[in-house]
């Protein structure tokens, strides 16, 4: 009888035993995961980051009215504003239009 527990309690300690070795792994492995993870997230947002820079270089209004001007798309660059009727009577002080 002794012998068999003797068997049973080297089996008990081998199972421990290799349950720790596997959570150990297992924990280096999660470990690496989240390393990569965390990397990945710092190169996403240095890229989000850039692209928020070129899209405010882009939204620029020199910027705009240098596209405007290249491209010849006959639309009207920020901050212009068409005469209106009333601004015209105004700058024409009353004077009808030839």
């Amino acid at each position: 009888m002794n012998a068999f527990r003797g068997c049973v309690l080297a089996a008990v300690f081998a199972a421990i035993a290799l349950c720790v070795v596997h959570l150990r792994a297992e924990r280096t492995r999660c470990a690496s995961r989240l390393l990569a993870l965390e990397s990945r997230g710092i190169e996403l947002r240095r890229e989000l980051w850039n692209l928020q820079t070129r899209t405010a270089r882009l939204r620029s209004p020199e910027r705009i009215r240098s596209r405007v001007a290249m491209f010849q798309t006959g639309l009207v660059p920020p901050g212009y504003r068409a005469p209106s009727a009333v601004t015209e009577r105004l700058a024409l002080n009353g004077k009808k239009k030839k």
